[in-house]
């Protein structure tokens, strides 16, 4: 447990955009952190921030992170940033949390973690989602075998795409985002997280509308092209042999199709979106005939964008060796990795091979 006689640690935000602004609201209501200082390569985006919510320090990034006044650097910035702003704040003498995707590639997530470990330092990531209520319950029914032993499972991110909410859309649509690299990393690790580590990767793509108009903001009507696949459909399968078909769309323009959906041996267990913090759980088993809804332990128990950090303090304040989000975030790096080789190549991805084959690559 946390020592309540420790100073809280030192917190800086790297990235003043909306995220910045979900993170804060989970994370001032600790008295385990405090945040001192706030950046963004948009210096007055960091000073606005800063002056709004009364932090003390605001500047760009390399600023920030070169003052070593520091204790955890939690990285919200476009994923290409990611790596480089945590190695440098790594090497300033910070424990980093870092926003999904944790990088780019498997090579590079894995050399963040490997480096946090030579330097005695923790690397938590998003998504948190899977610390929140819906996940906990979920995975204590499977533990405590609600629908029996977990079968298959089936999953899906069906959307009409960003471009009809955001109005300057095209990161979403850039090579190695997409439906699959923009939200499939929500999906992925709640399924790892309910039904262990993924082995086994088939999949195939598709881009039934591969030029989009922007519906809102000043460029409303101004169109662009998709630069990733559009519509995806993997099969994983799990370590323990559990089949999983996970479908990441921003080609649908409306469905009632369940989320994420578990079939086990003796039930079926339903999740709400994993991209979210709260939502119902509920289950049938074989021969009833209504669903009925987890419980979902204490309501006053804190929830929310920067659950993950929360977890990556309490693991700084227990002295642990390393963080489980970390690495957890990287497997799902690998899975969207092995995702790309299997439709890039029309054939079946073996992490395990992949793994070897980026390993002789790193020596």
């Amino acid at each position: 447990m946390t020592s309540r006689h420790q100073p809280p640690l030192r917190c800086a935000i790297i990235g003043c955009g909306q995220a910045a602004q979900e993170y804060l609201s989970t994370l001032q209501h600790t008295a385990d952190l405090t945040i001192t200082a706030c950046a963004d390569i948009d210096r007055r985006a960091a000073e606005a921030f800063a002056e709004r919510h009364g932090i003390p320090k605001a500047g760009d990034p390399n600023d920030i992170l070169a003052t070593n006044t520091i204790d955890v650097a939690v990285i919200l910035t476009p994923p290409a940033t990611h790596v480089d702003l945590a190695c440098r704040a790594l090497d300033a003498g910070a424990h980093v949390y870092v926003e999904k995707p944790l990088g780019l590639t498997a090579a590079d997530s894995e050399l963040l973690l490997r480096t946090a470990s030579n330097k005695g330092l923790l690397v938590g990531a998003a998504p948190d989602t899977v610390l929140a209520p819906p996940a906990r319950a979920a995975s204590h029914a499977l533990a405590t075998d609600v629908i029996g032993t977990p079968l298959t499972a089936d999953a899906a991110l069906l959307a009409p795409g960003p471009e009809r909410w955001h109005p300057a859309p095209q990161p979403f649509y850039a090579s190695g985002a997409g439906p699959l690299g923009d939200m499939g990393p929500y999906y992925l690790a709640m399924l790892t997280y309910l039904l262990g580590p993924i082995d086994y990767v088939e999949a195939t793509t598709t881009s039934t509308r591969s030029e989009r108009t922007i519906r809102t903001g000043p460029h409303a009507g101004n169109t662009f092209r998709a630069g990733a696949p559009t519509h995806v459909i993997t099969l994983l399968r799990t370590r323990s042999q559990a089949l999983i078909t996970l479908t990441t769309s921003f080609d649908i323009a409306a469905t009632a199709r369940p989320h994420v959906e578990i079939y086990g041996t003796d039930g079926s267990l339903v999740l709400p979106d994993p991209n979210f913090h709260d939502g119902p759980v509920r289950y049938r088993r074989r021969g009833e005939q209504n669903w009925q809804e987890l419980p979902q332990g204490d309501a006053a128990d804190p929830t929310g964008r920067g659950l993950g950090v929360l977890e990556l303090v309490d693991s700084i304040r227990n002295d642990a060796s390393d963080c489980r989000s970390g690495h957890h975030a990287h497997h799902v790096v690998e899975i969207i990795e092995a995702i790309e080789f299997a439709r890039t190549s029309g054939h079946p991805a073996e992490l395990r091979l992949l793994r070897e084959e980026r390993g002789a690559s790193l020596r």
